[in-house]
């Protein structure tokens, strides 16, 4: 058995990957845990029952729409000695501790630092919008503190360092059960830990190792996404009718921008493997950086099959271009939003036009579209002679079985 629940986590993520093995065993990783968190937490319980395991906690980057639910769910549970709600065998998350490319001050948090680092981070919170039931995101304690405070096991895959793809290749869950790392690099994660230590610098604050600039890190992560929100802009909105010939147009491409947003560039992405399937999680990971390491993993190859993929941050172009579905190609794409980001109608219309405008290559006869809410703005992709045209089906379910 191998099913994924996508729950409807309002414009985020958060998803539960089940697995039975033919021993028997049941493996379950939880990707991300975004908004909604009390509703989720029934849905996996009736799922999974009281106190089950999660084999992994994969929290793929700081991004609000990511972690808002997990913090919740960590400081809910408690202790991992003796959890509430879950087992929690391991945690991947990659905080500010677990980044050593820059050479940190040997010296103690003294108060003066300590109060200006309170003031760094007060500048970074996100106004008071309510997140998670009566709890703000001002008020929110950070994943982070969370994570150690309860003595969780933290990246212990790649003995205590970041999770990235030069610390972790290939790596066994279970003798049925394999994950291939596809994102971040160590490239990536510099580039996010020299913007940190530049943004610190405008108070005049070195970094040193301390839960304080865990925090730090958290928060600053957090409003480079606010930042980034503001300036991408929508890519979806087009006044002319979705047909034949703009698919055809938006398939070729010509808006798309690389992201370029440090945050996104640090999402954990990978490929999962079980009884000779594999899936592609690609978190909210650049397209450029999932090309060049599944390059490096399948070889030169014109087109590698999965056996479902899910898209890149809920479907932004940005993240989702004609390159990577060149290379990429499944009968089953899966959609975790809501569509009703503040700044964003994810997913874009071009995504969804490079994913179904293609020759059908590995025995596919039909793409299946699946999305976890019913989209609005997606409607006119329902039109039956677009989906006999292009040989796509449009569905909405919070599960999926990949047979």
């Amino acid at each position: 058995m191998f099913r994924i629940n996508m729950f409807q986590s309002g414009f985020g993520d958060c998803i539960l990957v089940r697995l039975n093995t033919k021993s028997n065993e049941n493996i379950n990783i939880l990707i991300d845990c975004g908004f909604k968190y009390k509703e989720i937490l029934g849905k996996i319980k009736n799922l999974l029952g009281d106190t089950p395991t999660l084999n992994r906690f994969i929290i793929t980057h700081y991004d609000a729409d990511h972690i808002q639910g997990a913090i919740s769910l960590i400081k809910e549970n408690g202790s991992s000695s003796s959890p509430k709600n879950f087992n929690i065998e391991q945690v991947w998350l990659n905080s500010y501790r677990h980044l050593q490319f820059f050479e940190k001050e040997d010296l103690e948090i003294t108060p003066i630092i300590s109060r200006n680092v309170k003031a760094y981070i007060a500048e970074k919170k996100i106004h008071d919008s309510k997140i998670e039931g009566n709890i703000s995101a001002s008020q929110a304690s950070s994943l982070a503190s969370e994570v150690f405070k309860n003595d969780y096991k933290w990246n212990f895959d790649a003995k205590g360092k970041a999770i990235c793809t030069e610390e972790i290749d290939s790596l066994n869950l279970h003798p049925e059960v394999n994950i291939r790392l596809l994102s971040p690099t160590q490239d990536n994660l510099q580039d996010l830990e020299e913007s940190f230590i530049k943004d610190l610098s405008k108070m005049r604050l070195k970094p040193k190792d301390g839960e304080i600039f865990d925090d730090a890190f958290e928060l600053y992560i957090q409003w480079l996404e606010n930042e980034s929100n503001i300036v991408e802009g929508p890519v979806s909105i087009r006044k002319d009718q979705i047909c034949s010939a703009v698919i055809k147009e938006l398939s070729v491409g010509e808006s798309y921008k690389k992201d370029n947003a440090v945050g996104n560039g640090s999402s954990i992405a990978f490929v999962l493997e079980f009884e000779n399937k594999k899936v592609l999680f690609l978190g909210d990971a650049h397209a450029e950086v999932v090309i060049d390491s599944l390059k490096s993993i399948y070889g030169s190859v014109e087109s590698i099959f999965f056996d479902a993929v899910k898209v890149s941050h809920h479907g932004s172009f940005n993240n989702n271009g004609p390159e990577l579905y060149k290379l990429i190609d499944s009968n089953t794409f899966l959609f975790s939003t809501n569509g009703k980001h503040p700044t964003h109608k994810h997913p874009d219309l071009a995504t969804i036009c490079c994913i179904i405008d293609r020759p059908l290559n590995h025995g596919i006869t039909n793409r299946q579209l699946i999305f976890n809410y019913e989209l609005e703005h997606l409607n006119e992709f329902m039109n039956k002679d677009l989906q006999q045209e292009f040989n796509y089906s449009m569905i909405c379910s919070e599960e999926v079985e990949i047979c």
